[in-house]
């Protein structure tokens, strides 16, 4: 079974899981207004870390400011606390660092930021390696970018990575910061309030942004653990296929996933559900209809947006450890900033704490790209609710794949005759081989080149087996990895709002920043409702396992994707496949 050893929160609120806890149930929030704290950007509502209560913290345990960044910094400081109460050796090879962001040190990419730091920690993976590398660790740390799903998606991944038997710790951080890239970013969606946020209030406008870091160390039990032992009893992550930066009108991921974790898992004894709600109105449209689709409008519902604000990558493993430091207590905690219902459907959120009743919660998040998590914790119980159905290596072959680079194209063996490099080859094969899709004019290069990519890999395998083209189905994941995540579109984003003349956040340019958003794309395209990631790693043999153990989701069958990775324009390889149980 996989059990939590330890776990520390970093927040504007507090330092330490309890003292953070403590504050929520008293009603207490960070968020507040900011005016001018970077230049043009608009006044926002947030919860930031206050500078010097970070800076003591760290100089407590001698974390030097000049040699990591606000960002590895407040990640390595969760890190520490959380381990520090543990047996863990992290300098083992038996233990997994998984790190979740959305952004990571994106700051750097501003020629206006603090240039006492290398470049090349704008890597999400270089900076993973100066976290690990703080505690000697000698693995690869697992990066995950799965926009707003990250934190629970970082989670599921280090279960799978535990349950496989290769590790026998798994030390999990979520972490994100502000900047004025991503606070920006959000404006430019019209999608902040310029109060403090009300999830699944009538009167709610929009989310307010937070930033934190959480850490929560997993480990594999051979033997019964503790009754007062945290279980990951079951997750599932489910994909929209509707659109890339709104959720789907009927619910559809979100509904397909809670349907995964209680068709599959022991759901007796739930307490209550803690939701995303980020107080935008139609991602708490989506979650009240998928709770109702799903029988469980009467279920204790609360968010905790309120108190924290949204802290992107670092989201979903605060708002776990929340939910259980709750459920210890037996309280189902207020929605800060609710009073009255605004969606549809009769779901149980109240303005106030109430008595809690059960072992068990429920955790669900949203993101960009379509994505949709889903997480069920329990505390005791039968030790059998917590394993992982999937396949060893040898219950999966390759059935298709392709290569794709700036200069060559091969799919199944067999190289395609194409003139043209880089981008242009790109044009060549939309021309030839799809011609018909407006969208993929608007989409940034790794997009171009992932969505090119798959439509060659899916065309071979409808040709080769007969069948229909495009076929909806969730019982393909689609997985994807690379090193330099969607460095194009961050460049092109920065340059919209790096002129003083000319200060133009553009939205459409934003949403690329993600580069999981290449999924959504895929998914949408074909209609896969399946699991979806993204995940940064150095090389691409370091893809398989991830491709593998997406089949450790019970409901999959198939897989596609694999290592993509574009530094620039002219510089890209793709390594995709068809992988089928």
């Amino acid at each position: 079974m996989i059990v939590k050893v330890s776990d520390y929160i970093v927040s504007p609120l507090a330092l330490g899981t309890r003292a953070n806890y403590v504050l929520v149930k008293a009603g207490q929030t960070r968020l507040r207004r900011y005016e001018c704290l970077w230049e043009r950007v608009e006044p926002f509502v947030a919860s930031r870390m206050e500078e010097e209560t970070l800076a003591e913290a760290c100089r407590e345990e001698g974390i030097e400011a000049e040699r990591y960044t606000r960002f590895e910094r407040m990640a390595l400081l969760a890190a520490i606390r959380a381990l520090r109460e543990t047996d863990v050796c992290p300098d083992s090879d038996q233990v997994l660092f998984v790190l979740a962001t959305t952004k990571g040190n994106i700051e750097l990419l501003d020629p206006r930021s603090d240039r006492s730091y290398p470049r090349e920690r704008l890597s999400l993976l270089e900076s993973a390696r100066q976290v690990t590398g703080w505690f000697h660790n000698p693995n690869t740390p697992l990066v995950v970018c799965n926009a707003c799903v990250s934190g629970l998606d970082a989670q599921l991944e280090a279960v799978r990575a535990l349950e496989s038997g290769r590790y026998r710790y798994a030390v999990v951080i979520g972490a994100d910061v502000l900047s004025p890239f991503v606070v920006s970013g959000f404006q430019s969606l019209k999608a902040m309030a310029n109060e403090c946020c009300r999830p699944f209030d009538e009167d709610r406008n929009g989310l307010n942004l937070g930033e934190a870091a959480a850490c929560v160390v997993y480990g594999r039990e051979e033997k019964e653990a503790c009754p007062d032992s945290w279980q990951v009893a079951g997750g599932a992550i489910r994909n929209d296929a509707f659109h890339l930066s709104g959720p789907s009108k009927t619910a559809e991921g979100a509904y397909r996933a809670l349907k995964t974790v209680l068709d599959r898992w022991e759901t007796s004894g739930l307490a209550f559900v803690n939701v995303h709600g980020t107080a935008t109105l139609f991602n708490d449209e989506m979650e009240a209809m998928a709770l109702d689709r799903m029988g469980l409008d009467a279920l204790p519902a609360f968010g905790l947006k309120g108190y924290f604000g949204h802290t992107m990558g670092a989201a979903g493993v605060l708002e776990t450890l929340i939910s259980m430091e709750a459920l210890d207590d037996g309280i189902v905690p207020a929605t800060k900033g609710f009073e009255r219902l605004g969606v549809s459907r009769p779901i149980n959120v109240s303005p106030v704490c109430r008595e809690a009743r059960g072992n068990a919660f429920l955790k669900m998040m949203s993101g960009f790209g379509g994505c949709n998590a889903v997480m069920l914790f329990r505390k005791g119980g039968d030790p059998q609710v917590s394993r992982f159905a999937g396949p060893s290596i040898g219950d999966v072959r390759v059935a298709h794949t392709v290569l794709l680079t700036a200069r060559q194209v091969v799919v199944d063996g067999e190289p395609l005759v194409v003139e043209g490099q880089g981008m242009a080859l790109l044009k060549e094969l939309y021309r030839r081989f799809v011609g018909d899709y407006p969208k993929y004019h608007k989409m940034d290069p790794l997009c171009k080149l992932g969505f090119l990519a798959s439509e060659l890999l899916l065309d071979a395998e409808s040709r080769t087996a007969g069948t229909p083209r495009f076929v909806p189905r969730e019982d393909r994941a689609i997985v994807l990895v690379g090193r330099h995540a969607s460095i194009c579109a961050d460049r092109a984003y920065q340059e919209t709002i790096q002129r003083a003349d000319d200060y133009f956040p553009s939205p459409s340019a934003f949403i690329y920043t993600l580069p999981n958003i290449v999924t959504g794309e895929i998914a949408i395209r074909n209609q896969y409702h399946g699991e979806t990631a993204y995940f940064a790693q150095a090389t691409p043999g370091q893809a398989e396992p991830l491709l593998a153990n997406a089949f450790r989701d019970p409901d999959t069958r198939s897989v596609i994707g694999g290592w993509i990775d574009m530094a620039d324009p002219d510089h890209f390889e793709v390594r995709f496949s068809v992988i089928v149980k």
